[in-house]
């Protein structure tokens, strides 16, 4: 699936949807889409994106943010956080107690 996205320097381009690690809201109600080396923008609501991704494998972790669920390396479920390696860093996302049954633990960790 690919996505309409704007690049960090406001060009246009189409993003497949696995490449995509998470999805967050700014704060500042810009919605920013992650991949390994990359950030890009996009007018839509988090809800709308939410719903076009869900069959693509992606899991709304709670109001703002929206995980690739092939891109979390490894879940705490103690501290209810979610791991995700980008080219620079790693990346601990909060996953929100009604959503802890969205994501399935592996024997190893990861999920």
């Amino acid at each position: 699936m690919l996505l309409p996205l704007l690049n960090s320097k406001g060009e246009h381009r189409l993003v497949e949807a696995r490449e995509i690690k998470f999805i967050q809201t700014d704060g500042a109600g810009e919605i920013e889409f992650y991949t390994y080396d990359e950030k890009y923008r996009t007018i839509s609501t988090i809800k709308d994106i939410s719903l076009l991704l869900e069959a693509a494998g992606f899991i709304r972790v709670d109001r703002g943010t929206i995980v690739n669920s092939s891109s979390i390396d490894s879940f705490d479920p103690l501290l209810n956080v979610a791991r995700i390696r980008t080219i620079d860093s790693v990346v601990l996302l909060s996953v929100s107690g009604k959503m802890l049954g969205k994501i399935e633990l592996r024997g190893d960790g990861g999920v």
